[in-house]
């Protein structure tokens, strides 16, 4: 109770790198009693973060999630980066960057890609989906 509006005014109007470390602990695996916390606060990082280089910390560290909540966080994380040429960017780059050096994330990128293209559609680009394909060695739906 004595944390949650700190750290929410953190995410509000905190340093970009401060941010950018609270967004890695928000996305990071942690107890189960803190989950409920930790969902809270990264729905308010969500609803108000705008810096991609925020936006790329907290994609990093869900990536190294092992939650079932990673999709989610991929995609909405991506959903928020491709407002912009320079997020867009970002997470193309960060995708394939993840892909060539996180064990299995390929992997599994290709399987959210192949279950739900149409979710995925406008957020991958082209480039990206190649090397993604390249490295899990399997096609995906264009």
């Amino acid at each position: 109770a004595v944390l949650l509006p700190l750290v929410t005014r953190l995410l509000g109007d905190g340093p970009e790198p401060v941010r950018a470390a609270l967004a890695t602990v928000l996305a990071a695996d942690g107890a189960a009693a803190g989950a409920p916390l930790r969902r809270e606060l990264r729905e308010h990082l969500f609803a108000h973060e705008h810096e991609p280089a925020v936006l790329d910390a907290l994609l990093h560290a869900a990536a190294r999630c092992a939650g079932e909540e990673l999709r989610d966080l991929v995609h909405r994380t991506g959903l928020l980066l491709v407002r912009s040429p320079d997020g867009a960017t970002r997470f193309d780059r960060a995708l394939v960057d993840l892909a060539r050096h996180l064990p299995g994330f390929a992997t599994r990128l290709t399987g959210w890609l192949t279950d739900a293209p149409q979710d995925w559609d406008a957020l991958v680009g082209p480039s990206t989906r190649r090397t993604i394909e390249r490295l899990a060695g399997v096609r995906v739906p264009a």
